[in-house]
């Protein structure tokens, strides 16, 4: 069985909630990044979500998209992603997902693409503009391919969720794009279960979760949560301190991790 399933299965049947960490690959700076995956691993992160640097990127806030276009500065890409993904998966026993847009891939070719994936050691793959209907193209590749539901899929997209057989789906809180915000928890409660209605894999609730409470409240409702903004917006704000960002991010996450235990 694929890592993420098992670890989702794991959680599960512990009545625990998984927590999926977002970072971008080598952001800030190399070394800063691995030690705040580090840090995350040992404040109780189950699932690393490793994002690539990229031009566009649609599905993303204002904090990450400033991540993305420092990274695309940096000259930082696709490739220079998968040789960063090798190094964390020396250094952590984590499931590894890789965020990507698919342009970088379409341009690698998806065969190459596969290929360094497992090569890296890469477990699964977030490709955000990729619709269901098209994510049969990763059929043919013995790799986790996670599909993307919003509170306006309709039925009909969910059972298409659902025929993907996922290790998880991830479901995305509100319409637009990602960041830190209030959440209308009573809606998402609410969309949640009907998503549970048409989906048999577990879910995991993105895009605005910051604080244990909002995991607490979403306990019984998700199987997991994913945090990205949070943890971006927490480096930017300690940057003139950067020794300091791995030990406040493991601070946070266990605090999380704590609420996820119910």
């Amino acid at each position: 069985m694929n890592r993420i399933k098992n670890t989702m299965a794991e959680l599960r049947e512990k009545k625990e909630m998984a927590l999926i960490a977002f970072i971008m690959a080598a952001l800030p700076e190399e070394e800063l990044c691995l030690d705040c995956i580090k840090a995350l691993e040992q404040g109780g992160c189950d699932l690393l979500e490793l994002g690539v640097p990229f031009s566009d990127p649609l599905a993303d806030g204002e904090v990450i998209e400033r991540f993305h276009h420092r990274g695309v500065e940096k000259g930082l890409n696709l490739r220079t992603g998968l040789d960063f993904a090798v190094k964390v998966k020396s250094m952590t026993a984590m499931p590894l997902l890789l965020f990507s847009y698919f342009n970088p891939i379409f341009r690698m070719g998806m065969d190459k693409f596969i290929s360094e994936c497992k090569s890296a050691g890469i477990d699964g793959l977030i490709i955000p503009d990729v619709p269901l209907d098209e994510m049969e193209i990763f059929s043919a590749y013995d790799i986790e391919a996670i599909p993307m539901v919003a509170p306006s899929s309709t039925d009909e997209r969910l059972t298409m969720a659902d025929a993907l057989d996922p290790a998880f789906v991830y479901c995305v809180s509100v319409k637009g794009v990602t960041g830190v915000r209030s959440l209308p928890e009573n809606d998402i409660k609410e969309y949640l279960q009907r998503v549970k209605g048409s989906i048999r894999s577990p879910l995991a609730l993105g895009f605005g979760i910051s604080t244990p409470e909002q995991v607490r409240n979403f306990q019984g409702h998700a199987d997991a949560i994913v945090t990205g903004s949070f943890l971006a917006r927490l480096i930017e704000e300690n940057e003139k301190s950067p020794r300091l960002i791995p030990g406040i991010m493991e601070k946070e996450f266990a605090a999380m991790k704590m609420a996820a235990q119910g």
